[in-house]
């Protein structure tokens, strides 16, 4: 089979687990996006992880609040609320494939809590290990060069080795010693691009070509105040990424991220997700979205 996924640590987590319980041929990335507007094709050997459903795929796994409302009837699979994709995958198959995922108990933690943003101020100022690694799958990192190449490499060698031989590979070392070496000149961007408005931060990135590469969670330990952030920068066609997210430290914020973007054509989970925002209508909708996450009360899909 085939598994069709996007490129972020839960998708290589989720990819890790199921090429040890399914025969898989190649590893192909999907956009979010593209699978939410029907852009997408599959068919009944494509195995879809971590993504809207993709109609005919032959098998759905995913974890999004934004998807939970519109479950497609009689998919093969499973859906869950869960903390990672990686752990709706464990559940499903560690009746019958056990003995195949035992060893992965640590990076099915690190995935759980890298996804769902349940870190400590010292892994997000000092990270190490799984979390490390996971930054370096980022995919709002910067780490751009020959990204497929290296997620396809690495679903391999974690299986075959180690987490202390995967650091200490040349490619993996280079990239998380660009994270620790690069985190002081992103924490100087971002103190020059974002600002607080009320509880929220906003992170405009929409004219900067080339950042230092960044750990998306640094701008928490910067505004405490704050208990959420938009961030804002340039996507394909023009169009406006706003990436949003809870604080991981003030988790005060009411506000169920996932349904608040879906109104907006993105989606995601209750505390984080995106929505790719039209040149034409982006700063109409950016100043809805800046006002209802100032109001900080619940909002849901419907309202």
């Amino acid at each position: 089979m085939r598994i069709v996924t996007r490129g972020d640590f839960d998708g290589l987590a989720s990819s890790v687990l199921i090429s040890c319980c399914e025969e898989i041929r190649e590893v192909r990335f999907v956009h979010p996006k593209d699978a939410q507007d029907g852009k997408a094709t599959a068919d009944s050997d494509d195995i879809v992880i971590n993504l809207p459903y993709i109609a005919n795929c032959g098998l759905w796994f995913d974890h999004h609040v934004s998807e939970e409302r519109k479950l497609p009837e009689n998919y093969k699979g499973r859906f869950e609320l869960a903390p990672s994709c990686a752990r709706v995958i464990y559940n499903h198959y560690k009746e019958t494939h056990g003995d195949k995922l035992a060893g992965f108990d640590e990076l099915l933690e690190a995935t759980d809590r890298l996804d769902s943003a349940n870190l400590t101020v010292e892994d997000v100022t000092n990270p190490e290990g799984w979390i490390l690694l996971g930054l370096t799958l980022d995919p709002r990192s910067g780490l751009g060069p020959e990204f497929q190449k290296y997620f396809r490499w690495l679903v391999e060698y974690i299986k075959e080795l180690p987490l202390e031989k995967v650091m200490k590979h040349p490619e993996v070392k280079s990239r998380t010693d660009r994270v620790l070496h690069e985190q002081e000149e992103f924490k100087a961007i971002l103190s020059k691009y974002a600002h607080q408005e009320g509880n929220v931060i906003i992170t405009d990135f929409r004219d900067i070509a080339e950042k230092p590469v960044g750990n998306r969670f640094l701008i928490y330990t910067m505004f405490p105040e704050a208990n959420v952030e938009m961030r804002l920068f340039k996507g394909f066609m023009g169009r406006i990424i706003a990436a949003v997210g809870h604080s991981i430290f003030n988790r005060t914020c009411n506000i169920n991220i996932g349904d608040l973007l879906k109104q907006y054509g993105g989606g995601g989970h209750r505390g984080a997700g995106t929505a790719q925002l039209e040149p034409n209508e982006a700063n109409a909708q950016i100043g809805e979205i800046l006002e209802i996450l100032q109001t900080n009360e619940p909002v849901t899909a419907n309202s």
